[in-house]
């Protein structure tokens, strides 16, 4: 079939994209190894956004129980266009809490690193003291080695506060700060995985469940886009973890290990400055990538017409599908409503 001049343009949109993103990331590998702390792109995207630890808060250990209610479809729901490249996906307009557009919103899928929006939210809700500390040991760092899982850079005998391991399980995916987490709440990974489905059958989510905090592979870890939605809704009802969701950068605490404390980008900024749908902002997320998962993106946006909204993909094909997917959605439906495009059909 003949390629239509929409899609000869998307494709050229995102040559460009990619281009224009690969520039930026040897640009702040240039400017890194000049021994220049923060990449020039992030000093530009905004002049409020901390360089920073910014303390946060202590917080009592109180899991609120209330179900939460899922956004409604209407008659306005839509599909998503040919082009969206996620199997599974779902667009909610968190001030209306309506589904704005959906794909196989409710199929069964792994979500990979996005379960680290969860353990955030449960972690959050346990810490009563964000002096307190944990000190990694060698078996867990060379395990999470051995696994392969992506980690914020910990290392053996480094002693790290509450608040640098919640940047670090965000902010660069670190399995390890996830686990350390997890033992110093509950005392073992198990026992915080408890914890997490304990959270999700309390919020009422439909079709998850957790077998680990990292969100590495298990056969038994898994959710849905319209629960991931919901997961992403309630923790950015969580000053706190607003704040870390919301983070570009961070730097941890200066130790013996690391003297000068670890410099932490956000996966989901380092392919987006958040401004390009034009209509709307995106302002906090979470990425996430396994082989069995395939590329996964829950993120938090402003729209210009005074809605926010939530976009969640997964088993996108590569991670800049699942960041142009990301684009598309907003700039497609966040528009103000007397420019809205006529929607495709939704079909469940």
């Amino acid at each position: 079939m003949e390629e239509s001049e929409r899609q000869r343009r998307r494709r050229r949109r995102r040559r460009l994209y990619r281009l224009r993103q690969l520039a930026v990331e040897i640009g702040a590998l240039l400017v890194l190894a000049a021994l220049i702390g923060v990449p020039l792109w992030l000093i530009l995207r905004s002049p409020a956004e901390p360089e920073v630890s910014a303390p946060l808060e202590e917080t009592s250990a109180v899991m609120p129980d209330t179900k939460v209610e899922y956004p409604v479809r209407t008659g306005d729901t839509a599909g998503f266009p040919a082009t969206t490249d996620a199997d599974c996906a779902i667009l909610i307009d968190v001030t209306n809490n309506t589904v704005v557009a959906a794909r196989n919103e409710s199929t069964i899928v792994y979500p990979a690193s996005v379960t680290k929006v969860m353990s955030l939210l449960v972690a959050v809700e346990h810490i009563t003291d964000y002096t307190a500390t944990f000190t990694f040991p060698f078996e867990m760092l060379d395990r999470l080695y051995i696994e392969e899982a992506t980690v914020a850079g910990f290392l053996k005998d480094e002693t790290v506060p509450m608040t640098d391991l919640l940047y670090g399980a965000i902010l660069p995916s670190g399995a390890d700060a996830t686990e350390a987490l997890a033992v110093h709440i509950a005392g073992s990974e198990e026992g915080f995985v408890r914890l997490m489905n304990e959270k999700a059958r309390a919020m009422g989510l439909k079709n998850t469940h957790f077998m680990n905090s990292s969100g590495l592979h298990h056969d038994d870890h898994y959710t849905t886009a319209e629960d991931m939605a919901v997961v992403l809704r309630e923790a950015m009802n969580n000053p706190l973890c607003r704040q870390v969701l919301s983070a570009v950068h961070y730097t941890t605490t200066v130790t013996p290990q690391h003297p000068e404390g670890i410099q932490l980008f956000s996966t989901m900024f380092g392919r987006m400055y958040g401004t390009e749908p034009k209509v709307a902002t995106v302002i906090a997320g979470k990425t996430g990538y396994t082989s069995e998962a395939g590329h996964t993106m829950a993120s938090y946006a402003e729209g210009e017409n005074g809605h926010d909204y939530i976009f969640v993909s997964m088993h996108g094909s590569s991670r800049w599908e699942a960041t142009y997917d990301a684009i598309e959605v907003y700039g497609y439906y966040c528009a103000p409503a007397d420019e809205k495009p006529r929607p495709t059909n939704y079909t469940p």
